[in-house]
């Protein structure tokens, strides 16, 4: 194990076994079993599984691979007794992959079967588990099966819920995104291998039951889901997929955390932008339902770090062997490379603007990678910018990449007078790197997260129980005012380090004292007192103090309104619950009063409107009304909104606004390729983002936004001056009807520049339409499949009518809604009608959903674009189910040889020409025309509410059926000849210049559509 769960995992198993209670850890080899041999005996167990696990592969994830894969295993484990503890190794040459590091990086996932280690992992361990060789020989008593993280064992709950030789207990050690998902027919496929699969139709595992409907489009709801998708706080529910969490929470019989703070965050994530979502899921409701399963376990320091004496080390010899001077302070930061999680980037920020101005002091800064080597230089570089900031400031800055043992860490945050760790998302558990650094007598500076509230670093400093110096909790990638903040925070610690020396003694004494009070010996009789009550059929008793702080007044009976009545009203009337407050003190109009202006102060709005309505006061209702306005532009395209948004508690407010693709953040601070490389997946693109507005004093915020999302509400996000963030919503002024209310492009030559690109100009014009009401429809002969990484990268959501017409694509859902299939005895007729009249023709096919891939044979292969399918095998074209064909003929021009097929086989086939060379060959009656009455009729549409674009005569049929058809300016003669309107080309974006035309112009309430100019002649420009 690498990381948190190393220490947390071993030194439990340790205190459990010198408790009397025999213990096991089974955990892969990695590969490193000969490695263990060398310094520890490891026996051979008679142990041996011959299996397979199948993999399910989802097809939007792994387009290049079969649906499934087979894996053939051969399992063996292996047993090392060490302190007690019984050691299990499970080898296979699955389990035997990536030594190094161990685990698989996000960014294998898609490219690597490796992804998949901890998976098989699972069934592995569950599969020995299960053999009977950890639970008691005289069934006397269950055996507690202890999982780390859920991501790692979220199919044990489910499969050992009915097994009564166990109980299961999961331990959340990070705070992965509750939303985290898995690809469902793999879970299904599992969990039916591994035995648990008659309940998924039953009930006994309700898969549908742990995931709510998603929230309908054009609602706040779904505009917050899709913002927050872009962040590292949430993941958008996808189609076919599971939560990890929330399997284990439902199988789980106990749900343990490693600290107070993180188990009230994470059953609640309150003051959060994830709050409002999460209240919204069934999970949220399921935890609120079962608060007797969740446990605070705990976490430590281990003994073996409390016993050094951190006065014994030779502070100038460490430093000095560093490059750094012992004479000056000394700042020091041991976590893994996770810019994000744990806030490296604005360390690096803030590492520079200190040493700009104060060259005397000195930074100890370990960002551990899975690699390494015997020296720093030897050691591979993470992050390239970082590697820089260090290289340019030799003798104050000692960057190390690499993993390093309890002695190098102990002599380092021995030396270390400051220990800071500003992580973000509040992603941390516990965090053990700063608990080790305060027990040395290190004064944290951190953020004020609370999952890392037991570290009392957030205190005043003039609090005599204080320990260091805080800045607050962000929720952003790239947090410029953190960096500033925490550059603040470490020249104020300097100051105090060597102008205020007592309050310096005083933070590291407290911190030093309060760090020692984390040992494993207390976590682990909190543990094993919480398993004693679970083996004796007993709840944990729900601590009324605990519903009390969070909020779950529901959870209290009488007795408890009785015991705390006067804590429950403080506590309800803070969070201006009328409910609460009323079953404890009269809801009079002075009570009414301080409930609204605790809930405005906490920007909760929705309360306030049922507070100002239930004290009937219209001045409460009209002060809500007034907190946000937005109003159109003058004068403008119609694009532009201002908005003045006014609340004295907030310090930064920002609106969620419409996005073309994934923001990068911290440009050129971290490469897409380190991104990657990292422990860290990437925030896809959402379709949406924050846009801030600029402060103007006295709590009033205003800007000039773009780019609203679709629907009528104004969706704002609140960053309070007290850390808490909150979402607000404001109905938008209702605009007249959009002329059209169908936008249908054509892609290649048409909305696509030549280099295959969409511009500026024609992304705003798009927004342009869609905010005013209209949807965007792309239309393209290109499949499905080949338009998802295109689709995504335009931050397209809607349905795009592919592959001429024969499917229908939800891109926001991920989902294929149809698609038309060529009979393979019809298309070699074709290719033997039209071979007869005009000789040896190349050919190419689209291959049935999922796989869609061109396969084409070698001649058209001269033409071949990137990802074609070679072969000059024909029999391997009509080797599975396809959607079109192709044709080529080396001596006759596309046109000829399209009118010859329809000559031969259009009463059999439909016959388009859309790209230069190629003819193709689709089921009869596929049209892009007909592709696009289907998707309109599914918005609620016809011909005569569309305006379409196109370029190529595949095209005629689609602007036949519009209510207006646009040919661009390059587009084949056929097209402009019969096109209601010719605009300038795809390079000229002409696509945009009708759009803006049309859809900024002022419109009537009754205005459906706006007159075009005159269609001019063949090759006309317009």
């Amino acid at each position: 194990m690498r990381g948190g769960l190393s220490p947390l995992v071993w030194n439990l198993s340790r205190e459990y076994a010198a408790r009397g209670h025999r213990v096991s850890v089974v955990t892969p080899a990695h590969g490193h079993l000969d490695r263990l041999r060398e310094t520890f005996p490891v026996e051979e167990l008679d142990h041996r599984a011959d299996h397979v696990v199948p993999l399910v592969l989802d097809p939007e994830v792994w387009p290049d691979h079969p649906a499934e894969v087979a894996v053939e295993l051969t399992t063996r484990a292996y047993r090392l007794r060490l302190d007690g503890v019984d050691v299990y190794f499970l080898a296979d040459a699955y389990l035997d992959l990536l030594p190094d590091r161990l685990y698989p990086p996000p960014g294998l996932e898609g490219r690597d079967l490796a992804h998949f280690k901890p998976l098989v992992f699972q069934v592995d361990g569950a599969r020995f588990i299960r053999s009977g060789a950890l639970a008691d020989p005289s069934g006397a008593e269950p055996a507690v099966v202890h999982g780390f993280e859920p991501y790692y064992h979220y199919l044990l709950p489910p499969v050992l819920a009915a097994d009564p030789r166990y109980r299961t207990v999961s331990t959340v050690a990070a705070n992965a995104p509750v939303g985290q998902q898995v690809y469902r027919p793999q879970v299904e496929r599992l969990l039916t291998l591994l035995g648990a699969g008659e309940g998924l139709a039953g009930g006994a595992i309700d898969l549908d039951a742990l995931e709510g409907p998603p929230p309908s489009e054009d609602t706040a709801a779904a505009t917050i889901a899709r913002a927050l998708a872009g962040t590292r706080m949430h993941q958008e529910r996808r189609p076919d997929h599971v939560g990890v969490f929330p399997l284990v929470a439902a199988h789980a019989d106990l749900v343990d955390f490693v600290s107070p703070g993180q188990r009230a965050y994470y059953s609640t994530f309150e003051g959060t932008p994830f709050e409002a979502l999460f209240a919204t899921l069934p999970v949220a409701r399921q935890l609120r339902a079962h608060p007797h399963k969740l446990l605070m376990g705990g976490c430590g320091v281990a003994d073996s770090w409390l016993a050094r004496d951190p006065g014994a080390v030779d502070r100038t010899a460490v430093l000095r062997g560093l490059g750094l001077d012992p004479a000056r302070p000394v700042f020091f930061h041991a976590a893994r490379y996770a810019v994000h999680h744990k806030g490296q980037l604005e360390l690096m920020r803030a590492v520079e603007e200190v040493l700009a101005t104060d060259p005397d002091i000195s930074f100890v800064i370990r960002c551990a990678t899975g690699g390494g080597g015997e020296t720093v230089e030897a050691t591979p570089v993470a992050n390239a910018w970082f590697q820089d900031v260090a290289d340019r400031h030799p003798g104050q800055v000692h960057l190390d990449w690499r993993l390093a043992d309890e002695d190098t860490l102990f002599e380092q945050a021995a030396c270390a007078d400051f220990c800071v760790n500003p992580s973000k998302y509040e992603l941390d558990g516990f965090l053990i790197a700063q608990a080790e650094a305060m027990a040395c007598g290190a004064v944290p500076i951190a953020t004020a997260q609370r999952v890392t509230g037991h570290f009392g670093h957030a205190r005043p400093l003039t609090d005599p129980e204080a320990t260091g110096f805080s800045v607050r909790g962000s929720f952003r990638d790239d947090d410029s005012v953190l960096a500033g903040e925490l550059a603040d925070r470490i020249r104020q610690a300097a100051a105090v380090f060597r102008d205020a020396p007592e309050t310096y003694d005083r933070l590291s004494a407290n911190s030093r004292r309060l760090a020692r009070r984390f040992t494993w010996p207390r976590t682990a009789e909190l543990r094993l007192a919480a398993f004693d009550a679970l083996l004796r059929g007993e709840r944990l008793p729900f601590p009324a103090e605990d519903a009390i702080a969070w909020g779950w007044f529901d959870a209290l009976d009488d007795a408890d309104f009785a015991r705390h009545g006067e804590r429950i009203a403080r506590a309800a009337a803070e969070r201006g619950d009328a409910a609460a407050y009323a079953r404890c003190a009269p809801l009079d109009g002075p009570a009414l009063e301080r409930l609204f202006e605790a809930a405005y102060a906490r920007a909760d709005f929705a309360r306030c409107a049922e507070l100002a309505a239930t004290a009937g006061r219209d001045d409460w209702a009209a002060r809500l009304a007034t907190r946000c306005r937005a109003t159109p532009v003058p004068g403008g395209d119609g694009s532009g909104w201002r908005v003045e948004y006014v609340h004295a508690g907030a310090e930064r407010v920002e609106v969620v606004v419409a996005s073309a693709g994934p923001t990068q953040s911290g440009a050129g601070l971290e490469s897409v390729a380190e991104a990657v490389a990292s422990d860290e997946p990437v925030p896809m693109g959402s379709g949406a983002a924050f846009q801030a507005l600029s402060a103007a004093g006295d709590g009033t915020f205003h800007g000039t936004v773009d780019g609203l999302p679709a629907g009528r509400e104004l969706v704002v996000m609140v960053t309070l001056r007290s850390g808490r963030v909150a979402w607000d919503t404001v109905p938008v002024p209702e605009a007249a009807p959009p002329p059209y209310r169908i936008v249908a492009t054509d892609l290649d030559g048409t909305l696509l520049r030549d280099d295959l690109t969409v511009s500026d100009r024609t992304r705003r014009a798009l927004a342009l339409a869609t905010r005013a009401g209209a949807h965007h429809l792309v239309v393209t002969g290109r499949p499905a499949a080949a338009c998802r990484e295109f689709l995504t990268a335009l931050g397209y959501r809607g349905i795009a009518v592919c592959g001429q017409g024969a499917q229908l694509y939800d891109a926001g859902a991920d989902r294929l809604i149809d698609s038309a299939r060529l009979d393979l005895d019809l298309a070699r007729s074709v290719v033997a009608r039209v071979e007869e009249a005009l000789g040896a023709l190349e050919l190419g096919v689209v291959t049935a959903p999922p796989e869609s891939r061109f396969k084409v044979t070698p001649r058209f292969g001269e033409r071949v674009r990137h990802g074609w399918d070679v072969t000059a095998d024909r029999a391997q074209l009509w080797s599975g189910p396809i959607d079109k064909l192709v044709l080529h003929h080396p001596q006759v021009p596309e046109d000829e040889l399209a009118g010859i097929t329809e000559k031969l086989c259009g009463d059999d086939v439909s016959v388009v020409h859309s790209v230069k060379g190629m003819v193709e060959v689709l089921p009869l009656g596929t049209t892009k025309g007909a592709g696009v009455a289907r998707a309109a009729r599914l918005l609620g549409f016809t011909g005569a509410d569309t305006i379409a674009f196109g370029d190529m005569p595949n095209d005629i049929p689609l602007l036949a059926w519009a209510g207006h058809g646009v040919a661009v300016a390059n587009a084949h003669p056929e097209l402009r000849a019969m096109a209601d309107e010719v605009a300038p080309s795809n390079e000229e974006d002409g696509v945009a210049a009708v759009l803006e035309r049309l859809f900024a112009a002022p419109r009537g309430p009754a205005a459906t559509s706006v007159p075009a100019p005159e269609a001019p002649g063949p090759g006309a420009h317009a």
